[in-house]
Order: C-alpha cells, then sequence, then structure tokens
C-alpha cells in the first residue's frame, strides 16, 4: 500500500452529525425568482417611471433570462400590479405589528400610527407604489388593484371605527364609512407629499399633529 492511500486509510471520519442540505422544492424556486422579480420591478419603476419598466429588463434586473417575467407574470401591466400588492402586502404586516395588544380606540390608533411607519418599507418601494397608484387611470389592471387597494384600507378604518363607537369611546354621530375613506385619503396623500420631497416633509411633526388632529375630532367628549 502506498504512503499515500495509507494516509487517507488513516484519516478519522468526522465527528458529529454530518449536515445534508434540502433540496428546495420548485414552488421554492419560484417564489424567490418571483420576488427577485417584483424588487427589480420596483427599482426600475422607482428610477423610470412605470412608462419606463419592461419586462426584459426587469428579468435582467433580478438574474434572470429577459423572458422569465413575461413567463411568471404575462404583461407588464400585471407585473405592476403584483408588485404594488407586494409592496401592500409589507404595509399590511407593519399595521399588523404595530396593532399587536391593542383594541378598541387604541387600536385604531394604532392603525394611523401604523402608517406613518411606510418609510421603513424604503423610499424606493415607496416611490414604485406611488407610480402605481398615480398611473392607475388609464390602465384597468393597476385600476383594479389599487381600487382593491383602497377598498380594503376603507373597510379596515371603518371596522375599527365602528368598533370604537360602539365601545363609547369615539362620537355617535360619526359616519364610519365616511371618516374612513377621509382618513384613508388623508394618510395616502401625506405619504405622497414624503415620496416626493423626504427632506421638505417632517413626517414625525406630521404624524403628531394628524393623530391629535384625529382625537378631537372624533373622541368622544364622555371619555374626556
Amino acid at each position: 500500500m502506498s504512503a499515500a492511500r495509507a494516509s487517507r486509510s488513516e484519516t478519522p471520519p468526522p465527528e458529529g452529525p454530518v449536515e445534508i442540505r434540502r433540496r428546495r422544492t420548485q414552488a421554492e424556486r419560484r417564489a424567490e425568482a418571483e420576488a427577485r422579480v417584483l424588487a427589480a420591478a420596483a427599482e426600475l419603476v422607482a428610477e423610470k417611471g412605470i412608462d419606463g419598466l419592461t419586462l426584459a429588463e426587469a428579468g435582467e434586473r433580478a438574474g434572470y433570462s429577459r423572458g422569465l417575467a413575461g413567463h411568471y407574470f404575462g404583461s407588464k401591466d400585471e407585473l405592476l400590479a403584483a408588485m404594488a400588492e407586494a409592496i401592500h402586502d409589507e404595509f399590511n404586516v407593519l399595521r399588523r405589528e404595530r396593532q399587536r395588544g391593542t383594541s378598541g380606540f387604541a387600536m385604531l390608533m394604532a392603525t394611523i400610527d401604523a402608517s406613518f411607519d411606510r418609510p421603513a418599507v424604503g423610499l424606493v418601494k415607496m416611490r414604485a407604489y406611488l407610480a402605481v397608484l398615480m398611473g392607475a387611470a388609464h390602465k384597468p389592471v393597476l385600476a383594479e388593484a389599487v381600487a382593491t387597494f383602497n377598498r380594503e384600507s376603507a373597510t379596515d378604518f371603518g371596522r375599527l371605527i365602528r368598533n370604537s363607537i360602539e365601545a363609547g369611546d369615539i362620537r355617535p354621530d360619526i359616519d364610519a364609512r365616511t371618516q374612513a375613506l377621509i382618513l384613508s385619503a388623508a394618510l395616502r396623500g401625506i405619504m405622497a407629499q414624503w415620496v416626493l420631497d423626504p427632506e421638505g416633509v417632517d413626517l414625525a411633526g406630521i404624524r403628531t399633529e394628524f393623530i391629535a388632529l384625529v382625537r378631537r375630532a372624533l373622541i368622544n367628549p364622555a371619555q374626556t
């Protein structure tokens, strides 16, 4: 036996368990690819606007082939709608985290407060989201997606307001649906101003004043 073979045969086996890496499923690989394409699309929209986005460039920016984005999403408008929905879902995660452990009027205030944390998602994604909102008027697929976001927001605010009215925290003469639409539109408008001028808009100061304004407008005098 040669010295090299003898040396190999005398090498002790490795100690401890051997880690076996699990192969990802096709669904997992697709989910990762879609997420990367959506992130790439957000970057491109933030840089160029929705008209400057192409499916091919989104696929390339994500590190895949030029045709992958079209294969997964079908059309540019479908990609834009999916991108905006993914960002919207991130907003909802922040909102649920802020709501944890609250109820009644405190949950409504936590929801409003969470709306001012949207910059945590990042300015790039916020610019991309705003671009979709502003460009939806003449694109049916985007208009449908944005209408869904608006309905969800108004429904959530309306439910929280009604719960607070029933608990006696909010004035009983408040129309929950109308107030929900006002809150949703106002918060979205504030975020749009911040995206367009992040250095010139004092978001922290506006947050404080807006929450105080809502309290003055809605709070039941019997609770003061």
